[in-house]
């Protein structure tokens, strides 16, 4: 293996162990802990895709990085 496939590799085995993570911790809480939190990420998650800021990690920020049309994808998210 190249030395740019275990780099590959080490940063997918990363990406795992942080969803396994986030699984662990989800199972943990209680279903109304859960459902309160899924509902505020839910609230951030609508507040950042219609936001204008071009900040690092912003929904504009991402669509640059991606070569995407901000408004033809919120369009698809939205279904408007």
């Amino acid at each position: 293996m190249t030395e740019g496939e275990q780099m590959v590799a080490a940063a997918d085995r990363e990406i795992l162990a942080a969803v396994f993570a986030s699984r662990i911790a989800l199972v943990k809480k209680t279903r109304e802990q859960a459902m309160a939190e899924a509902a505020e990420e839910w609230d951030r998650a609508r507040e950042w895709l219609a936001s204008g800021s071009k900040k690092e990690r912003s929904f504009l920020w991402y669509c640059v990085e991606f070569d995407l049309a901000p408004d033809t994808v919120r369009k698809a998210v939205l279904g408007a």
